[in-house]
């Protein structure tokens, strides 16, 4: 069994066993004993083992009720938002630390705070690289209004330990509880909705939030334009990313190279890193994607250089804002290669409707697509 037979068994299971249920259990987190509620598959689709467009088309016939499609398309929307709206991706890399906090943010990521359900949350994070989607905004709402931290901060915990951690949506949802993606509208955390869908798991400590919250600044973010798909001088090497491994459909594109490159980011700064968790779980997916395409070899990003000297032109499946973009893009102006970034036609298509609200875009999706 590969590694896509793996994680579409896991989906299927959930879909035939629990997505009737979904509607009216998906915002419990009951723990880590007790995921049935949710499907799991963020590890996968976060890298594109499952690709985001298949799970809308197989769901068509079972999610009567549309939520659990509603929760991949948060996905590909956020994906095209950022696509949108690069600024906000290039604001959050360049935010710096600011050292007076530095004690409380040591207590937060140690699990210190005092705030019981908060530390359990940043020792599930740690030791089992995953959270409830629900556990990830009470968390998020906790650091940012409660503990006064910085998101950017919060955003960058989350992607060094999620084993699902996106770029897209790992920023943009952080942004979203902050009330900057909302019209200032934040989301925040109570005792009361924690206690509810934890069902009194936690010690009852309480959450303080200033009743007169302060809204995040946020600058003024003008739409790009979008790219779009080019034609170059034909390279006889193709590069992909970890972040879109489906390979399903593409052999033919695969054979047309003579050397296809799985490029593994390990290039990180005491700023963005990734735990040695992470590292090694997007290692093993590409170590089996490696043995199921024959021209293939795993590329470091510390190798890029010695593999690919002497190239001008260079095909790479197009990897999305992030930290994989900025990597080949910072690589590329260094060694004047010009990089000839291949699209998926499904994104180039749905990211068009991606420039404003979620419910707009799932209305155009929804309308395009007859759901």
């Amino acid at each position: 069994m590969n590694i896509f037979d793996e994680a579409n068994d896991l989906l299927d299971n959930f879909i035939f066993n629990h997505l009737s249920s979904y509607h009216q259990l998906r915002n419990y987190d009951y723990g880590i004993e007790n995921r049935t509620n949710v499907s799991q598959i963020s590890k996968y689709t976060s890298h594109r083992i499952l690709y985001e467009f298949d799970i809308i088309e197989k769901l068509k016939k079972y999610d009567k009720k549309q939520k659990y499609t509603d929760e991949i398309l948060w996905r590909i929307y956020w994906r095209g938002y950022l696509e949108n709206y690069k600024s906000i991706w290039y604001e959050y890399i360049n935010f710096k630390e600011n050292s007076k906090s530095s004690y409380l943010i040591s207590s937060a990521i140690n699990g210190k705070t005092g705030i019981d359900c908060f530390d359990k949350w940043i020792e599930e994070l740690r030791e089992n690289n995953y959270l409830h989607n629900h556990a990830r905004m009470w968390f998020a709402s906790i650091w940012i209004f409660t503990l006064g931290l910085p998101w950017q901060l919060g955003a960058r915990l989350f992607m060094k330990h999620l084993l699902d951690g996106d770029a897209a949506s790992n920023t943009l949802s952080w942004r979203w509880v902050a009330g900057m993606h909302t019209n200032k509208k934040p989301y925040l955390a109570s005792k009361e909705n924690i206690n509810k869908y934890t069902v009194n798991r936690f010690r009852d400590t309480p959450i303080s939030i200033s009743s007169k919250i302060n809204i995040i600044k946020d600058s003024q973010h003008q739409s790009n334009k979008l790219p779009v798909q080019r034609s170059f001088p034909n390279s006889n090497i193709l590069i992909i990313f970890d972040n879109d491994m489906n390979i399903m459909n593409r052999y033919t594109l695969f054979n047309s190279y003579s050397k296809v490159y799985i490029l593994h980011n390990i290039a990180t700064n005491n700023e963005f890193d990734l735990s040695e968790t992470v590292i090694q779980f997007k290692r093993g997916l590409i170590d089996k994607i490696n043995k199921l395409i024959p021209n293939s070899e795993v590329l470091k990003s510390t190798d890029l250089g010695i593999n690919l000297s002497g190239h001008s032109f260079i095909d790479v499946i197009y990897p999305g804002v992030g930290h994989n973009l900025d990597l080949i893009n910072k690589f590329a102006n260094q060694n004047q290669i010009i990089f000839n970034y291949i699209y998926r036609k499904e994104d180039l298509k749905y990211w068009n409707y991606a420039n404003s609200g979620f419910y707009k875009f799932k209305t155009s999706f929804n309308r395009i697509n007859k759901i």
